[in-house]
């Protein structure tokens, strides 16, 4: 399941990933979040939260995710991942070599700290 978390601040935008993620749900997300953009001024810090992420239902969820990255990356000014396991981590690490913004691993504990670093000047 994707959802909007509390933290939804301004031009935070929080989304926890859990379970098993379909391609609907990111289909369902991608209006959510042009509206969330345009709203604020076409730039926005992303917190994804992936502690209690299982994985894509299949290719064409994944596809889904990596087509909304690629077409929103250059509104993303931050993102800051959540997570507890390596993967997670190492996933961060790979991102920075794909898109725009800055992108920061905080482990599971650690949400203020990732909020901070969305919110920073």
């Amino acid at each position: 399941m994707l959802q909007f978390l509390p933290q939804n601040d301004g031009n935070l935008v929080a989304i926890q990933f859990s379970g098993t993620i379909t391609h609907e749900e990111f289909e369902a997300l991608e209006p959510m979040l042009d509206d969330q953009i345009d709203k604020d001024g076409g730039e926005i810090c992303l917190l994804i939260d992936l502690r209690a992420f299982e994985g894509y239902e299949d290719l064409h969820a994944m596809w889904e995710h990596f087509s909304m990255v690629r077409k929103h990356h250059n509104e993303v000014k931050r993102i800051a991942v959540l997570g507890n396991k390596e993967w997670e981590r190492r996933f961060a690490e790979l991102a920075v070599r794909f898109i725009v913004a800055d992108v920061g691993y905080f482990e599971d504990g650690d949400l203020e700290g990732a909020i901070a670093f969305l919110q920073r000047a």
